[in-house]
């Protein structure tokens, strides 16, 4: 039998439900202002990395040259340290909101579509990004999680059911800054210190590429996702 808006069962929006499947008490929930929030953060972020992998390529540059300025600006405290210690912090901060952001949007665009279409869904809401932490699982977890979160909103809303070609491309780039930057603290650095900061110049600037598709991706989600909650479910699901 077809499911449609007219012959659905109310119980799919009984506000009772106790497991995370259930629906929102108040129907689904906008993420324009979370998906606004994560571009901010992620413009502030972008800029920081470049400045910081533009840092890390000096140092690479001349590396005799680097370390003897660094060393003789902590000597005399020079007060730029101090404004390179605000910008790591700033840095930091700005990394651990976009995360909080991010898994923030994933979980509520999960949850609207278990609002709206509660038998389509397979990922939780809180798997949604919790699998970001699962360690080797979070290799290939997330973006089955981000794709069929895509997938299914566009399949609702009357749009293309295919998977986007982007996410893709987004999840190689992220997942080889990640695992350049975590390969990089494996390193013996006295060793091998000129690589270890060509492995940060590469994971920061995969990071900056990464984090503009992101961008595309989670505005683009959140578009569609308006669109399901003014307009209510548009495919019919067999």
């Amino acid at each position: 039998m077809e499911d449609t808006v007219a012959n659905r069962k109310p119980n799919h929006f009984h506000n009772n439900y106790k497991d995370e499947r259930a629906p929102y008490e108040n129907g689904i929930k906008s993420l324009t202002g979370i998906a606004r929030s994560l571009k901010y953060g992620l413009f502030l972020f972008i800029p920081l990395a470049f400045i910081q992998a533009s840092i890390t390529a000096y140092a690479l540059w001349d590396i005799a040259a680097y370390q003897l300025f660094i060393a003789r600006a902590y000597m005399e405290g020079e007060s730029w340290i101090h404004a390179l210690t605000a910008f790591s912090i700033a840095y930091r901060l700005t990394y651990i909101g976009c995360i909080f952001l991010s898994s923030w949007l994933l979980y509520r665009a999960t949850r609207n579509l278990h609002t709206a279409i509660p038998a389509q869904l397979k990922i939780t809401p809180h798997w949604a990004w919790l699998w970001f932490w699962i360690p080797f699982a979070n290799f290939y977890k997330p973006y089955q999680a981000v794709a069929e979160i895509d997938r299914t909103t566009r399949a609702t809303i009357g749009a293309s059911k295919t998977e986007n070609p982007l996410l893709m491309i987004w999840w190689v780039i992220f997942i080889l800054s990640v695992f350049i930057g975590a390969t990089n603290f494996t390193l013996p650095i006295a060793n091998m210190y000129a690589v270890s900061l060509s492995f940060d110049v590469i994971s920061g600037l995969l990071g900056i590429i990464a984090a503009i598709l992101f961008v595309g991706i989670t505005q683009k989600l959140a578009e569609h996702q308006e669109h399901l909650k003014l307009s209510g479910v548009a495919h019919v699901f067999d």
